[in-house]
């Protein structure tokens, strides 16, 4: 599953578990863009199949109780990561364009 959310307290020292408690539930990715864009690869040899997933559009921001958004079928061969944005020589924004 995917989820996107915001961190909803700004208490300390205690846990939140925004992960589901279980055998084989675990964190994989994460990342703190606004709009993300994950790379997937699934199956291996011939039958390779490869995705790229606009997370923003298909998922919206919400509670970090959410369950999420199911995003593959599960699969053990899959392989995951982040588009990286070219960053910007200068972050500061112009008076004009």
């Amino acid at each position: 599953n995917i989820k996107r959310f915001k961190v909803e307290t700004s208490t300390l020292k205690t846990q939140f578990l925004f992960i589901k408690e279980g055998e084989g539930n675990r964190l994989e990715a994460v990342t703190t863009e606004d709009e993300p864009i994950l790379s997937v690869q699934t199956g291996k040899g011939a039958q390779v199949r490869k995705a790229k997933f606009k997370v923003a559009k298909m998922v919206e921001v919400m509670g970090w109780k959410a369950v999420g958004a199911k995003l593959t079928d599960f699969n053990k061969s899959i392989e995951m990561e982040w588009e990286t944005k070219p960053k910007d020589d200068n972050p500061q924004p112009e008076l004009f364009e």
